[in-house]
């Protein structure tokens, strides 16, 4: 196999990767855009229950007063009425609350899980780089290997590298601390 086969060979080779990652990250849009609408959906449900419930406590509010100005010790403070009306409001709002809580954590789980696997497909593709020119003697093993050693630790060191990035994202760390940070992670 000659020099121009074996780069026709890796640069197919290449293009093949770009494509599978790009079919994969078109389902992945498509699920968490479908995940976003039902957590929108369930936001407005909330906010629709919420405003109906803020009726009923504006009216048990008003009773309080009435209650206060007229009070002669007579007569009990009774709103079991607007409680009783209000009841299949609460129960759904707890339903609904609970129902964002767990999307919003599988959300969190699959952007997550995402990021790990793109962290991984990265490492794929630069290791497949690193076979194609080592195969064509474009490095040397003793290249390849320093490298191939460098993504790994990318790729082992992954959650700490992610924190690292969100706190210089945060402000928490200057450029120069981030930096620091990154080189005695990746050394």
């Amino acid at each position: 196999m000659n020099m121009f086969e074996k780069t026709t060979k890796a640069v197919k080779e290449v293009g093949e990767s770009v494509f599978d990652s790009a079919k994969s990250l078109g389902s992945s849009i498509y699920s968490t855009s479908k995940e976003q609408s039902e957590l929108a959906g369930l936001k407005i449900q909330k906010s629709v229950i919420e405003k109906r419930l803020q009726d009923s406590y504006a009216e048990i509010g008003k009773r309080y007063v009435q209650y206060m100005a007229n009070a002669d010790g007579g007569e009990a403070f009774d709103v079991s009425d607007i409680l009783e009306t209000m009841k299949p409001d609460l129960d759904k709002l707890a339903e609904i609350e609970t129902a964002i809580a767990e999307k919003e954590l599988n959300a969190k789980r699959e952007d997550e899980l995402r990021l790990q696997k793109k962290a991984q497909d990265e490492f794929e593709e630069e290791k497949a780089k690193l076979n194609k020119a080592l195969e064509i003697d474009i490095i040397t093993q003793e290249e390849y290997d320093e490298k191939l050693a460098v993504i790994q630790k990318k790729l082992d060191n992954y959650d700490k590298l992610r924190k690292i990035e969100m706190q210089l994202q945060m402000g928490i760390i200057s450029k120069d601390e981030y930096s620091e940070k990154i080189d005695k992670i990746l050394k």
